[in-house]
């Protein structure tokens, strides 16, 4: 068994993560798993405070992200 406390910088959240497999407690016990687990939290709190649909909302949402990041790295390279 593994466990990991997370919160955000602005306290806005906090949560501890226990895991009971070899496999996902090397996971979390990874350098980046923290800003991982951040940013799922983050973005799962985010669809739940929108009232939207999960997980078209986050999908939805991140798609978007994507296409304009995308679109942004086009520009910067022209």
């Amino acid at each position: 068994m593994s466990r990991r406390s997370i919160s955000d910088e602005s306290g806005r959240f906090n949560m501890e993560v226990e895991v009971h497999d070899s496999v996902l407690e090397d996971a979390i016990g990874r350098y980046n798993a923290e800003e991982v687990l951040k940013c799922a939290m983050i973005m799962a709190l985010s669809v739940l405070a929108q009232d939207g649909p999960w997980p078209f909302a986050a999908l939805e949402s991140m798609s978007t992200f994507m296409t304009e990041m995308k679109t942004c790295l086009i520009q910067e390279l022209h």
